[in-house]
């Protein structure tokens, strides 16, 4: 969803940058008045790509989002109904997405990334020192060790030693909860790469995806 929230924001841009081409000259031709948004879309998904990685992807998907616009426009040419119902859409779907995803995140679980500092209950302290003993479990373990909130242990196995892990995005979908962290090499000093994440809120009854960006999807450890 994330993702598809960049996207529909290079749409919206799009339909800004297009408009404002009527601010600085209102005589100029609609194939010079497309153009500009196209040109402007293809430079930012190959600023995208020039960064590459996680970090560009957004990018260039902003970019492919301006880019759509303009190649709408163009296939629509004089028409003006179809310009007219492009623009529409184009307004009314971010806003949407937008809207769907700001009330998701008010009525989703809160996940916290928690400092490894060692001030967790017992069960989790010996937990954690149990992970780094025996290198070879890997997955994620919740515990109901607090009153409000679950702890969810995650651990990569020893085979990621040096990787450290971070909390990328949640996503709810009814009783799903997608989990998505990122793993990267940072010369991390566990034997066996863990992250502790709390979760207010989180129910029995949820179903816990916990996911890599790289399509690894991590099992529930028993």
């Amino acid at each position: 969803m994330d993702l598809l929230v960049v996207y529909f924001l290079g749409l919206l841009l799009g339909t800004v940058v297009f408009a404002l081409t009527f601010y600085f000259s209102k005589e100029m031709d609609n194939g010079k008045r497309n153009a500009i948004p196209l040109v402007i879309g293809i430079l930012v998904i190959l600023g995208g790509l020039l960064i590459g990685g996680f970090e560009g992807m957004p990018i260039s998907l902003m970019g492919a989002g301006i880019f759509s616009l303009s190649l709408l426009l163009l296939i629509a040419g004089k028409r003006i109904l179809v310009r007219k119902a492009i623009f529409v859409l184009a307004v009314l779907i971010p806003l949407g997405v937008f809207s769907y995803t700001t009330l998701s995140s008010f009525n989703d679980t809160e996940f916290v990334v928690a400092a490894k500092d060692g001030n967790f209950s017992p069960d989790i302290n010996k937990y954690y020192d149990h992970l780094q003993e025996n290198t070879d479990i890997k997955g994620f373990k919740i515990f109901n060790s607090y009153e409000d909130e679950k702890a969810i242990v995650l651990s990569l196995g020893g085979e990621k030693k040096g990787n450290n892990i971070e909390l990328v995005g949640v996503e709810k979908r009814g009783k799903r909860i997608d989990v998505t962290v990122r793993t990267f090499e940072n010369k991390s000093t566990e034997n066996n790469p863990t992250i502790l994440i709390f979760a207010s809120k989180l129910k029995n009854d949820n179903e816990l995806i916990v996911k890599d960006t790289d399509g690894t999807v991590y099992k529930s450890l028993e």
